[in-house]
């Protein structure tokens, strides 16, 4: 069986199952958001979760998920033993203004359909094996504050565009295999309180210090790690951050 009839065929079960599945919570939210939320269940070991989805019940009881005003806004299945790569169909929930998935096994690219995501506030994919690239469409996001992709396996440098989320407060990266240069125009995100960018191969991060000079802007900057320079920086009469950049080998 080819893959485009093998494709046509799980969608048109996943629609057979959305439609069988108890009516009272096909009529809370969208078909489009049952169909993604029933394929999310499919393709990262659902009948395996520490805790299973019951789809006979009205989704708004199924854990993790927040539906308000017959919208998904809300996912959080975070230490709930999924496993695989997220389905692209993760972009029909465009809704959602907390997406927290960390303490998996999820594996594959961070899905470029979550720039769909227009009130997307917290995205947390903290302590999985995601890899490759963070997208470059990352500055849809704009209403996005916290961002977490701390423990994976993401490679590369940082999106060019990162400096346009103007309303991120936190950015953790930790543990990864990021590097290069930091963006140009990071003094531009101006409500950054918090910034980990620990065990990464970044260099050259000279361009930071722009962000302490800002007074009370960004409060907490940990940047250790084997592959950084030792840069020292105290702006400490504006009351702003101080950067403590430190080669531990």
């Amino acid at each position: 069986m080819n893959k485009t009839l093998y494709g046509k065929l799980m969608a048109l079960c996943l629609v057979m199952f959305a439609f069988h599945a108890n009516l009272s919570a096909q009529e809370e939210v969208s078909q489009r958001e049952v169909i993604a939320l029933l394929e999310l269940r499919s393709r990262t070991n659902g009948h395996e979760w520490t805790h299973i989805w019951d789809t006979t019940k009205p989704i708004r009881t199924w854990y993790g998920v927040t539906v308000e005003n017959g919208k998904v806004t809300g996912l959080d299945l975070s230490n709930n033993n999924l496993k695989g790569n997220l389905p692209l169909t993760i972009g029909n929930l465009t809704h959602l203004k907390v997406l927290d998935l960390s303490g998996n096994n999820l594996k594959g690219k961070i899905p470029a359909e979550l720039r769909k995501f227009d009130d997307l506030r917290v995205v947390d994919l903290s302590g999985n094996n995601f890899s490759g690239k963070i997208p470059q469409t990352i500055n849809r996001l704009q209403q996005l504050q916290e961002f977490n992709l701390a423990d994976n396996q993401l490679t590369g440098a940082l999106p060019k565009s990162l400096p346009e989320l103007k309303n991120l407060r936190t950015l953790v990266l930790t543990k990864n295999k990021l590097n290069g240069k930091m963006p140009t125009g990071m003094e531009h995100l101006i409500n950054l309180k918090e910034l980990y960018l620990a065990y990464n191969d970044f260099e050259d991060l000279d361009n930071l210090k722009t962000l302490a000079e800002q007074q009370l802007v960004v409060t907490d900057i940990a940047i250790e790690g084997k592959s950084i320079k030792a840069i020292n920086f105290n702006n400490a009469s504006t009351g702003a951050a101080t950067l403590k950049f430190s080669d531990m080998e």
